[in-house]
């Protein structure tokens, strides 16, 4: 039914200039070709142009909430903007129907010399309430956002979470039928967050219809009934909340810096470029830099590959797959009582696994001078979803220090499953498997008195 969706947006295009020299004069000629009845190609990008939004398309229905999520300088922002107004496309047509209350940056609209009380009704205005409405909701918007005695003070003087607290408050308390809301709810404490929730939910009950932006999978999770995941402008995945994070938290993974493009490699492009040092040459003595040692051994290469494809470089893992790790290994001088160790980074945590020649029962009293190619196979890794990276050494059980170390040597991502959702801690770094169970408890649980599944005797065993 027509009147069944409040957001509907159809083949939006947006471009910007590179540089605003680009930009001015883009806009300038388009204005005037506008002005002389001239067609403006929309369509096309100019030299130093770029599309910040690709023909997206979506809609929302009342009282639905669309999670909006891409890693930076994906589109996002530009999209709330053009919902918002503040942006007219280049292409396509946005059409809404209610009143609009926007939370796209801390403070945005708020006058600096202005107390907290007259940029209420500032700001109110703004959003559409008349005065007597703004009178009426005051005391609520001031208790939502708990300033207390700080209203009437200048909000330059007020801090990041003091801004967020009484934007939100000002566009919330005017119970909006379209809610805009970008990335601010990461800002306040806990109480204010959850207090922002509870009003959002409320709000969804009355049918105001919630776009959010935000890079936190809890917020999205727990807000949104569908989501989209907006990738260099375009839209990649819509559909369900988890669908578009797993698409988020695997995109994220890959850009970060700590996983390359997967792709398949030769052993001889995971060498180090030419150039570079030889065993014996400027070889660092020190732990200041990437690579170090005696110059006893050196590592050529380390790469991740997949098991029974030995020797053939790979980068991407599924969930709980197994892999190996390969090095190549030269030896200049001999080396009694050999150890090869890999240690894993995670993208927030150093050395959360280690892979040690000893200490897995592989012991070898000697290495010659020579090549050596080290393989270590891992059957079953437990890793959560998301970017790792892996160090790589060689040292001698009767020497201290190393022969050879090579930090962030190689890196590997975990993608996320299809057939389970994480959300609850993105710092997680290992996957536990668990089996849970729940009883209902009859009698005294805490006392032990009564009989039932909680009793003393049960809980102990």
């Amino acid at each position: 039914m027509e009147s069944d969706w409040s957001i509907r947006a159809e083949g939006l295009c947006k471009k910007f200039g590179l540089t605003l020299r680009e930009s001015m004069v883009y806009g300038v000629r388009d204005s005037l070709r506008r002005l002389a009845g001239l067609r403006v190609a929309s369509h096309v990008l100019r030299p130093g142009e770029f599309w910040a939004l690709k023909n997206v398309s979506f809609e929302v229905r009342r009282g639905e909430s669309l999670g909006l999520m891409g890693v930076n300088g994906s589109g996002k922002t530009t999209l709330l903007r053009i919902l918002n107004g503040v942006f007219a496309p280049d292409a396509g047509r946005v059409a809404l129907h209610g009143r609009v209350g926007a939370l796209i940056a801390a403070g945005a609209g708020f006058a600096p010399m202005l107390s907290g009380r007259e940029n209420i009704y500032v700001n109110g205005a703004l959003l559409g309430m008349s005065r007597q409405e703004i009178r009426q909701r005051f005391d609520e918007i001031v208790d939502f956002a708990d300033l207390g005695r700080f209203i009437d003070s200048p909000v330059r003087h007020y801090s990041s979470g003091m801004f967020v607290r009484l934007g939100f408050a000002i566009a919330a308390m005017s119970e909006p039928e379209i809610l805009l809301v970008d990335e601010v709810l990461a800002v306040g404490d806990l109480k204010f967050q959850k207090k922002c929730y509870d009003h959002l939910h409320t709000l969804k009950r009355k049918g105001t219809s919630i776009i959010l932006v935000s890079h936190s999978v809890g917020a999205i999770w727990a807000l949104c009934d569908q989501g989209l995941f907006v990738h260099q402008g375009e839209i990649r995945v819509a559909g369900s909340v988890e669908d578009v994070i797993r698409a988020y938290e695997d995109e994220n993974a890959t850009v970060s810096g700590t996983a390359p493009p997967a792709g398949p490699q030769t052993v001889k492009e995971a060498m180090p470029p030419t150039g570079e040092p030889d065993v014996g040459e400027n070889v660092p003595a020190d732990y200041s830099g990437a690579r170090g040692g005696t110059g006893d051994a050196m590592i050529k290469s380390v790469f991740c590959y997949r098991l029974g494809s030995p020797g053939i470089p790979a980068t991407v893992f599924e969930f709980r797959e197994g892999f190996g790790i390969e090095a190549l290994v030269r030896v200049t001088s001999r080396v009694p009582d050999p150890l090869f160790r890999f240690t894993i980074n995670a993208a927030h945590y150093r050395f959360i696994a280690t892979l040690d020649s000893f200490e897995q029962g592989f012991v070898l009293k000697e290495a010659a001078p020579g090549t050596y190619r080290i393989r270590v196979a891992i059957g079953l890794q437990h890793f959560m979803p998301g970017a790792y990276s892996v160090n790589a050494s060689v040292v001698s059980k009767g020497f201290a220090g190393h022969l050879f170390f090579w930090n962030n040597a190689a890196q590997f991502q975990i993608k996320n499953p299809v057939d389970r959702f994480f959300y609850s801690e993105p710092n997680a770094v290992m996957y536990l498997d668990g089996r849970f169970a729940i009883d209902e408890c009859h009698g005294n649980a805490e006392t032990g008195s009564g009989a039932g599944p909680c009793d003393r005797e049960n809980i102990e065993t």
